[in-house]
């Protein structure tokens, strides 16, 4: 089985070591590399992907900034890319396509594993590709209000609108002192953004807004524990990893590249060793 990720600039992406570690433990032929494409063109993603789909390869997971892309070479759209909008993982069924989003599906697990409270008022920093996946997650998860913040705020308006037919409360706050409002009330802050990265150092917003909410997720895991989390901790509010949503979304993706259903004993020591190669 051949299976790889496209993406811009991914040569240091945990999704090899992920896929061909676990693939070995279980004894699979599974071989998983990368495709990076780093000019960003949404045609060349779209010609290689099909090339390699059509002759060389049978699944594939996309990263930035292909995701959107990724669904126009489906032939069938599962319900969490028709939910997102867009796709993180194509498999191949029987001659067909199919797209699915596992950063949606890997978040609503993640979050269902880490508290059994709703929600609440959320706000949300960085409305790109995984920014709307974990919207609609939060929407599914029974989010009350949701403020939407972007330093496009193009991107925050499209995820608005893509929040319409959902039952949920949208706004978006267009200057820092709506954001600190929005924040200081809000009931949880998500990180969809790439700030606190290794290679980009820093919170997304203030941390001194970062005080009395009940629970707090960062979409970035190397490292795991970011200054957001760490701000968060120092203030005892319940953090929730992107390790979570990292491992999540990949076993999502291997059950669908291999058609198995595993059980969580059988990941248990693979979790510890992948959270570990991270630290």
């Amino acid at each position: 089985m051949r299976c790889c990720l496209f993406g811009k600039n991914i040569t240091k992406s945990q999704s090899p070591n992920f896929h061909n570690s676990l693939s070995k433990q279980l004894n699979i032929d599974l071989n998983y590399h990368l495709e990076s494409i780093d000019s960003g063109c949404s045609t060349e993603f779209k010609q290689r992907a099909s090339q390699l789909l059509t002759s060389h390869i049978d699944s594939a997971n996309i990263t930035y900034p292909y995701k959107e892309t990724a669904i126009e070479l489906a032939d069938i759209l599962d319900r969490s890319a028709q939910r997102v909008g867009a796709a993180n993982t194509l498999v191949s069924k029987n001659g067909k396509i199919v797209a699915y989003n596992t950063d949606y599906s890997g978040f609503i697990a993640a979050y269902k594993a880490f508290r059994v409270a709703k929600p609440g008022n959320v706000v949300l920093i960085g409305c790109g590709g995984v920014g709307k996946a974990i919207a609609k997650g939060l929407s599914d998860l029974g989010v009350k209000h949701i403020s939407l913040y972007d330093h496009d705020l193009s991107k925050a308006k499209q995820l608005a609108e893509a929040l319409e037919h959902d039952n949920v409360s949208v706004d978006i706050p267009t200057s820092q002192e709506q954001l600190k409002v929005r924040a200081l009330d809000a009931d949880g802050l998500v990180n969809c953004t790439p700030v606190g990265h290794y290679s980009l150092p820093g919170t997304p917003i203030p941390s001194e807004w970062i005080n009395q909410q009940q629970w707090l997720f960062d979409a970035v895991y190397t490292p795991i524990d970011t200054e957001f989390v760490v701000a968060a901790k120092h203030k005892e509010i319940a953090t929730l990893s992107g390790f979570e949503l990292f491992f999540n979304q990949a076993t999502d993706a291997f059950e669908l590249f291999t058609g198995l259903d595993l059980a969580a004993d059988q990941l248990s020591q693979f979790r510890k060793d992948q959270f570990s190669d991270l630290r």
